[in-house]
């Protein structure tokens, strides 16, 4: 996406991308077409090629952020500890963040930092894996709290 081609498939092909992106970015099996169809419908929305890309590409360094969004993303950049408490979610079948890169982040977390490798799961565990999501957060919310 960060080259003239990607963007070209993007715009012209969405559909194909985000399909090819659920079909491989998880274990097969996490929805259907009827799914995909119901979420697709917001491919037509005429912002979502630019979104789409622009996400991509900040990300990458290929585009300035968000100007607004400055101040935070300099202190995000400038954080080299984490003082509260952190969760992380992780499917363990996550094809494009690996599930080894959210291992060992304890150092960085002094407010304490829990991974749940989520079982079968995908690089979408809310999707994939819904009550899962929400029972780890309420339990790590409930135990928040309680500190």
């Amino acid at each position: 996406m960060a080259t003239g081609r990607g963007e070209e498939f993007v715009r012209q092909h969405g559909r194909s991308f985000a399909r090819f992106q659920w079909d491989s970015w998880s274990p097969p099996g996490w929805f259907d077409d009827d799914l995909f169809e119901r979420v697709a419908k917001s491919f037509a929305n005429p912002d979502w090629p630019d979104v789409t890309l622009h996400s991509y590409r900040v990300r990458w360094g290929e585009a300035d952020p968000d100007p607004r969004y400055a101040e935070l993303a300099r202190k995000q950049i400038e954080a080299e500890i984490i003082s509260v408490p952190a969760l992380v979610l992780h499917g363990d079948d996550d094809r494009v963040v690996l599930p080894d890169s959210s291992k060992g982040k304890e150092p960085y977390f002094t407010g304490g930092y829990e991974r749940v490798l989520l079982p079968g799961v995908g690089h979408f565990p809310t999707r994939e894996a819904p009550a899962q999501v929400r029972e780890g957060l309420e339990r790590f919310l409930l135990e928040f709290g309680r500190q």
